[in-house]
């Protein structure tokens, strides 16, 4: 945690964003940590409204390892690319701050189940900070029909050929084609 708060310091330091990620691959047998990734927010310097430190600490992460799960990675599972010792290892994610939705949901879908964090997201929307994701929070808890209510116009466009790449994924999955 103290990385993961130093390197956001340093990212504040150079211009960036006041946040820092490092994801930390632990042992199973031993909970050694065989590497870690560390990602500084980087959303001014490459024009990235994703390029949080969560987002592409989760991109190193897997695209290093070659696994799209970070929760379970085996051994001897098919296209990792970095080695490991023990048969099965995960990672953990720790953060300089709580996740926004966008963080959260990305380390969720990486399959991440341990998520630390320094700074909570009241503390990121102190005064003098401004980073509130509270609008983003209210919004997403509405169906989309009624977001219109907060200026976002989402519609639902219906076609013909809506379902049809649901439908082929589903006949692959089951082999009933």
């Amino acid at each position: 945690m103290k990385l993961a708060c130093d390197e956001a310091r340093i990212s504040a330091q150079k211009g960036g964003g006041p946040f820092s990620t490092v994801i930390v691959q632990i042992d199973d047998e031993t909970n050694k940590v065989i590497r870690y990734w560390i990602s500084h927010n980087s959303v001014v310097k490459w024009t990235d409204p994703t390029a949080h430190g969560e987002t592409t600490a989760i991109r190193q992460a897997c695209g290093e390892l070659g696994a799209l799960s970070l929760g379970l990675i085996y051994k001897d599972q098919p296209g990792l690319k970095l080695p490991q010792n023990c048969k099965t290892s995960h990672c953990e994610l720790y953060t300089s701050a709580e996740p926004c939705p966008m963080c959260y949901a990305a380390t969720r879908w990486a399959r991440i189940d341990k998520i630390y964090f320094a700074a909570t997201v009241y503390d990121a929307a102190a005064q003098g900070v401004n980073f509130s994701d509270e609008p983003i929070y209210a919004e997403i808890s509405h169906n989309y029909k009624d977001r219109q209510k907060m200026g976002v116009w989402c519609y639902q466009c219906t076609l013909d050929n809506s379902l049809d790449a649901f439908n082929h994924y589903k006949r692959l999955a089951t082999g009933k084609y």
